[in-house]
């Protein structure tokens, strides 16, 4: 079937199940997500959408349809749960990205409208809280690529971690331009910033490896970061020189990550980053594994250390 008898394929049969969904006293709204809303569909493609229901109890949160010999993959939450997962959907996360290409398809409650409608803003405070995390997350992948190259000397594998690694970094560079990060970040980040993507991305994938292309790749890595740690970076550093004291790991965890999901491992690389380039001073925490622990653990705890070394 030629492309354009494909989609019209499609198009009938979204038409057909919005049709018998619609005369469902139960559905408020549709709203079509995915490939069909805002991409090309070819043969194996599927179609996403959630339904929106009147509140009840429900058995099962996600259920496959089928029209026309296609497959309808419907999300379905009752009106207030569709509203708290758009409020926990955190500026630039997968899920935004996911709800901002998505279409409502029909609604019969006005409000739901309002709804979606705040899906567009990116909040800063939601942004600043991405890109940390986005920065953990990059801290972590560069330590794997690294100790493969420098420590078990095998650069293939190296290449691997930092091709797994981009992703991540597209992401980083979206979010740093305000916008919002779709399956296609690298193509998305490539446009912004083409010099470092071509030499990183089109690279490592479009050609082979050896030892120093993998350390080339690995050195411009470190730059982007290094280029970019303030902002990256900025809600511990804030939270820091609001405390203006010696803060652990856990403490810095419970407060950053109330807006997007950061505990005390994922925060340890950025902290030791940080220390290293001379920005966080590093200090001994004391700690328990329970509350009821009678054994004194230690834990990394840090400091705000300003340009000439003393902490504040």
């Amino acid at each position: 079937m030629d492309r354009s008898g494909i989609e019209a394929r499609y198009a009938e049969a979204l038409e057909a199940f919005v049709r018998k969904v619609r005369d469902d006293e139960q559905v408020i709204a549709a709203i079509l997500l995915g490939s069909l809303s805002y991409d090309k569909v070819w043969e194996k493609s599927d179609i996403d959408m959630k339904l929106i229901v009147h509140d009840q109890k429900l058995t099962r949160s996600f259920m496959c349809f089928t029209e026309n010999g296609i497959a309808i993959n419907a999300g379905i939450q009752t009106r207030d749960e569709f509203k708290r997962w758009v409020e926990k959907s955190a500026s630039a996360s997968f899920e935004h990205s996911y709800l901002l290409r998505g279409k409502i398809l029909f609604t019969k409650d006005p409000s739901l409208e309002a709804v979606f409608a705040t899906i567009r803003h990116v909040g800063e405070r939601d942004r600043q809280h991405r890109l940390l995390q986005l920065g953990c997350f990059a801290l972590g992948g560069l330590a794997k690529a690294e100790k493969w190259l420098y420590v078990k000397e095998d650069a293939l594998y190296s290449a691997f971690w930092m091709i797994k690694l981009i992703d991540t970094l597209a992401q980083i560079e979206v979010v740093r331009h305000g916008e919002v990060p779709m399956r296609e970040a690298v193509q998305q980040a490539s446009a912004l910033n083409p010099a470092f993507f071509r030499d990183v991305y089109e690279g490592l994938v479009g050609g082979s490896v050896d030892p120093a292309k993998a350390r080339a790749a690995l050195d411009r890595i470190v730059r982007f970061m290094e280029e970019r740690e303030l902002e990256l970076f900025r809600p511990v550093l804030d939270y820091l020189k609001q405390e203006q004291d010696v803060r652990s790991l856990s403490e810095m965890a419970d407060k950053l990550g109330t807006v997007v999901r950061l505990d005390a491992a994922t925060l340890e690389p950025a902290c030791g980053w940080l220390a290293e380039r001379g920005h966080l001073a590093p200090f001994p925490a004391e700690a328990k594994a329970t509350p009821k622990s009678r054994v004194r653990l230690e834990e990394p705890a840090y400091m705000l250390e300003d340009a000439d070394g003393n902490v504040r």
